[in-house]
């Protein structure tokens, strides 16, 4: 009975045994669960505080990572291990730390290589790729970089894509590939989009843009990169190193476009922005090794506690051990005082490259100084020089007009007016270039007869332009008589484009269609047509046809001649009116230009030139006008206007004639002159404000009122009348000054 009931007792037994090993394996398992969440718990915590700067904060980091690689150790979490190695290795990357990243990853590799995990392999080669490429081993990053690509493409999270297109993006952008860049750029913002996450790296992918398209001229997409950075500005305003990226590439782009005042004004905040940064990133480094050492020295420190309490386990008191702990601790420290060395090197090595950047941006700056001093002065000559004999024949024809004319001469002063008008139009858009890319100019609203001023420009066109070739015309009738918009733009706009096309043609046809595309009861679309039968041109020559100075070819510029300003500047006109241009041609085969021009339909507004002579009121004859002008013609006609005014009229060669009239009689204003030899217009004006401050002294002058706002505001001047002087505000201004 005994031995029956002795297998019984066996089989009980081995069952309790089985049934506390599983709850003790069980218990084991949840234990590691528990282990397991704390780690990711403080992993998450480090995480947080990677961005913090704080002492207190940067301390709590080297806590949380020395902790949760001791947990680690405890569990069989392999997944786990390799994760909080990677962090490991992000901390000793933002360190420099070569030796102890190259530690962590061949921990990584081991493990990997043992899972098999193809995804986690191309994070491991991804993390290769960063350390190589910040050893300065660029070419051993890229193929990293390749290889973890490849494997996260195929094998990888979502999530897993961002930060190696990143790394690629800026590797093609090193090497000058900007359509890779591109391409790599959009994948990674594709993946931050649709994962959410990373969403820092947005800004820094479109300033990677930013810089691929102005270096494709592309630059359309380079503004829309700078206002995806711009939405995001709260994101990184305290971040002193890419607001420097930023600025520096907006001084490319501008630099790129040719606007040097612009990209000297952002090359100098972006060297501001750097310098700063520098100076925080030093504070910074020398904190980080701070906590580097201090990492280091808490584990040498527990490898220490490891090995004497070891000892006093194993009751050994050998004391090479203690002296072997005592050489590494001082190799850690020799270590680290190289590691402190190189760092400062490297400081100083930044600062010299910052001090000789700056340098160059002060030099750049002082170019751009001297060029836009040398412009002003080139216009002022230039300007003067040009509008005086527009001065003479804007006169002439005034004057010519006051007399009886056939109906002949009529059409031929208005021919005359028209084009001296556009003469002076087109040198006032040379002058104001800038302006008008800028921008800054706006658009006048005056009553005009579209047909009949199309007609006439095209008149003019024939008589001075036309040479051999054949214009027909086509205007339709249905187009209201009188419109409201800005006659000499449009006039501008028309006449460039009718140039263009007789310029380039010889012995050929243009065809001139200007129709009513649509009319509500206050604005009419009408649609311009421009086509004729010359030279043409190649697709490449069609997209630089609206740039300024550009003629196709330098053998085209010197057969046909021209600025080169006329497309690039109908262009800026129709930006102004919510418009463009569009250009169809074939060499040899002609051009057709394309454009739409919206008005205002209004009813005409009688507006009377001037009063004749015989009605002026009795203020005409107490009025005593001295003209100051050296160019005897301009003397001449001016004289004649004043005259015809009613006004009496003295004249002064020159400043210092204008200044001695004034001592001997009274007048009731001064027409002053400025540029002038003996003493010019702005000396003369300070003397003769001194002798009469009361005196009204309005200057008629060629040179540019922006350019030299300050000067004439300075000496006193009162009023500013461009060159060639229009008789109506001229009348106007006197009127107004001796009431």
């Amino acid at each position: 009975m005994k031995l029956k009931v002795l297998p019984h007792i066996v089989y009980i037994s081995i069952l309790i045994t089985c049934v506390c090993g599983i709850s003790i394996e069980a218990q084991t398992l949840s234990q590691q669960g528990k282990i397991g969440d704390s780690i990711r718990g403080l992993l998450k915590e480090y995480t947080e505080l990677f961005y913090e700067n704080a002492k207190e904060e940067k301390d709590r980091r080297v806590y949380l990572l020395e902790l949760a690689e001791n947990l680690v150790q405890d569990i069989d979490a392999p997944y786990l291990k390799i994760e909080v190695n990677r962090k490991k290795i992000g901390f000793f990357l933002s360190n420099s730390d070569s030796l102890k990243i190259e530690k962590y990853l061949a921990k990584n590799l081991e493990i990997v290589n043992q899972l098999g995990d193809k995804r986690q392999l191309g994070l491991y080669y991804e993390d290769v790729g960063v350390h190589k490429s910040m050893q300065g081993k660029k070419e051993e990053g890229y193929q990293a970089y390749l290889i973890a690509e490849e494997l996260l493409r195929e094998y990888g999270e979502p999530k897993d894509v961002i930060d190696i297109n990143y790394n690629l993006c800026a590797r093609y952008i090193m090497i000058k590939d900007w359509n890779k860049a591109i391409e790599h750029a959009y994948k990674s913002l594709e993946a931050v989009n649709k994962t959410g996450v990373k969403k820092d790296r947005r800004r820094n992918l479109y300033l990677f843009l930013a810089e691929c398209y102005t270096n494709l001229q592309r630059y359309k997409d380079t503004e829309y990169c700078f206002s995806k950075i711009k939405e995001e500005e709260s994101e990184y305003i305290n971040d002193l190193f890419f607001k420097g990226k930023l600025l520096y590439q907006k001084g490319l782009y501008y630099n790129s476009t040719g606007d040097f005042k612009q990209s000297s004004f952002f090359y100098n905040q972006s060297a501001n922005n750097f310098l700063n940064h520098s100076r925080q990133r030093t504070k910074e480094v020398s904190d980080a090794l701070a906590l580097s050492n201090q990492l280091n020295i808490k584990e040498e420190e527990n490898k220490r506690i490891r090995i004497e309490n070891k000892l006093k386990e194993e009751q050994l008191s050998n004391r090479g051990y203690i002296i072997f702990i005592g050489v590494l601790i001082i190799l850690g420290l020799v270590l680290v005082s190289i590691l402190q060395y190189r760092t400062s090197s490297y400081k100083t090595k930044i600062n010299e490259l910052l001090k000789k950047n700056y340098q160059k941006i002060v030099k750049a700056n002082q170019k751009v100084d001297k060029a836009l001093r040398a412009k002003s002065e080139f216009l002022d000559s230039v300007t003067h020089e040009l509008l005086t004999p527009l001065n003479t024949i804007k006169g002439t024809t005034f004057l010519l007009q006051k007399g009886i004319l056939t109906e002949p001469q009529e059409n031929q002063i208005k021919l005359i007016n028209l084009s001296s008008d556009y003469l002076l139009k087109l040198i006032n858009d040379v002058i104001h270039l800038n302006d008008l890319e800028k921008g800054e100019l706006k658009l006048k609203k005056e009553h005009f007869d579209l047909k009949t001023l199309l007609n006439n420009l095209i008149d003019s066109s024939v008589l001075m332009k036309g040479g051999s070739n054949k214009i027909h015309r086509t205007i339709d009738d249905n187009i209201p008589n009188k419109l409201n918009g800005d006659m000499l733009k449009t006039s501008q706009v028309f006449l460039n484009v009718l140039d263009n096309a007789l310029k380039f043609t010889r012995n050929g046809d243009i065809y001139v269609n200007v129709s009513l595309v649509s009319k509500t009861d206050s604005e009419v679309k009408i649609k311009f047509s421009v086509e004729d039968t010359g030279i043409g041109m190649s697709e490449k020559q069609i997209n630089k046809a609206f740039e300024t100075f550009r003629q196709g070819s330098v053998k085209i510029n010197r057969k046909y001649g021209g600025t080169g300003l006329g497309l690039s500047i109908v262009k800026r006109i129709l930006k102004l009116h919510g418009s463009d241009i569009v250009l169809d041609s074939e060499l040899g085969k002609g051009t057709l230009a394309l454009f739409n021009m919206d008005f205002d339909i209004s009813e005409p507004v009688n507006i009377e030139f001037f009063l004749e002579g015989t009605s002026f009121n009795t203020l005409s004859e107490k009025v005593h006008i001295l003209l100051v002008e050296d160019n005897k013609v301009n003397q001449l006609m001016t004289e004649k206007i004043i005259s015809n005014f009613g006004f009496y009229c003295d004249s002064a060669n020159d400043g210092e004639e204008a200044v001695d009239m004034v001592k001997k009689n009274k007048y009731s204003i001064v027409l002053m002159d400025i540029m002038m030899p003996k003493m010019d217009g702005f000396e003369a004006t300070k003397y003769i404000k001194e002798l009469d401050k009361e005196i009204p002294i309005i200057a008629l002058t060629a040179i540019s009122e922006k350019i030299n706002k300050e000067k004439f505001e300075e000496v006193g001047i009162d009023k500013i009348l461009n060159k060639p002087v229009n008789p109506k505000l001229l009348y106007e201004t006197i009127i107004n000054c001796c009431e």
